[in-house]
């Protein structure tokens, strides 16, 4: 098991001892009513909570492949520096709902004096996470999740359709919807250069006017003003990367990637709104 080094118990040590007891969990964050269904939001939250003055000390989401150092470290935290207005200093006494965290806590906390205690319910961390679970339950999702899936497939067909073989950007097509507030899109094709593939609908002429002129600007005015204009459009874009983009990662050769390795990017930008996906 691991262990404090000396000098960071003796550090421990000499901060003052609290007559209070804390409370001490790690659990996942989520509903059981709507669960994350994105694999990288999941994560666990570690709480430590001074039960007798009613405050949370310190808090942390970690990964829960983490082993049980983490829970330690973000005691370290509520002890050395806890959340506002809570002083440094050492609990009398901490309480855990999970005998494993209580057996690893008396180990790795033997030489600072503090007692550590099994009770099967912690009640200020068990309201915390009741209120956690209401906010997540009472969010509605960007995309109803019977959709979700749907929007993803047919993105990959555009992707293997593959539009920009055909089209340049400033050949744009001029959709009619004419459904849900939207009368027309114009349409601009990414990808015949190779360098970014996706389509840009635009939901009005005179956007897809303006932000034109602005590429098509002198250079100079161009590093200049072309951020503006990008800010400035007011259009929905549907873009593709791959899944396991990284710095190193060659972009010109996405097209010849595997349909496996492709990730579309969904999102939308306004003036006013700035950049959403």
């Amino acid at each position: 098991m691991t262990s404090f080094n000396r000098s960071t118990s003796r550090r421990l040590q000499k901060l003052p001892q609290i007559p209070s007891v804390w409370e001490g969990d790690r659990r996942p964050l989520s509903s059981p009513h709507t669960p994350f269904t994105d694999p990288d939001a999941k994560g666990d939250c570690i709480l430590w909570v001074d039960a007798s003055e009613g405050i949370v000390r310190s808090m942390d989401m970690v990964d829960p492949a983490l082993g049980p150092e983490a829970i330690v470290r973000t005691l370290m935290q509520a002890i050395e520096h806890p959340q506002s207005p809570a002083k440094p200093g050492r609990p009398q006494r901490i309480v855990v709902r999970d005998r494993e965290i209580q057996f690893y806590l008396r180990g790795v906390l033997q030489d600072l004096d503090i007692a550590i205690d099994y009770v099967p319910e912690l009640p200020i961390i068990d309201e915390l996470f009741r209120s956690f679970a209401e906010v997540i339950d009472s969010q509605i999702p960007d995309l109803p999740p019977k959709y979700a899936q749907l929007l993803h497939d047919k993105a990959l067909e555009v992707w293997q359709s593959a539009p920009w073989r055909f089209l340049e950007e400033q050949q744009i097509l001029s959709i009619e919807i004419n459904q849900w507030d939207v009368e027309k899109l114009y349409a601009s094709v990414m990808g015949m250069l190779g360098i970014e593939y996706g389509i840009l609908f635009y939901r009005s002429e005179d956007s897809l006017k303006r932000f034109r002129a602005a590429v098509l600007a002198d250079e100079d005015e161009l590093q200049q003003d072309l951020e503006e204009a990008f800010l400035k459009q007011d259009c929905l874009f549907l873009t593709f990367d791959s899944l396991h983009e990284n710095e190193d990662d060659d972009l010109g050769n996405l097209a010849q990637m595997p349909l496996s390795e492709i990730e579309p990017t969904f999102g939308n930008i306004h003036p006013l709104e700035g950049l959403r996906s």
